[in-house]
């Protein structure tokens, strides 16, 4: 949903973990949440990771790109 994506984008100013844009969103799933969310957001590049050699890390963080 386009509005869910620029919800995040706007969101993702400053760096932010998967679970604090999951409850900023409303969102309870986080495996649903990563697939149809961050992972189309970050393979098109607007979303960036903050360790992408460890993109399972539980120190991850997403910024807008």
């Amino acid at each position: 949903d386009k509005n869910v994506e620029m919800l995040i984008l706007d969101f993702c100013k400053d760096e932010k973990t998967v679970f604090e844009i999951m409850e900023y969103i409303g969102h309870k799933n986080r495996t649903r949440f990563r697939r149809d969310y961050i992972k189309p957001l970050v393979e098109s590049g607007k979303l960036k990771m903050t360790m992408p050699n460890k993109p399972k890390s539980s120190n991850q963080k997403y910024i807008k790109a």
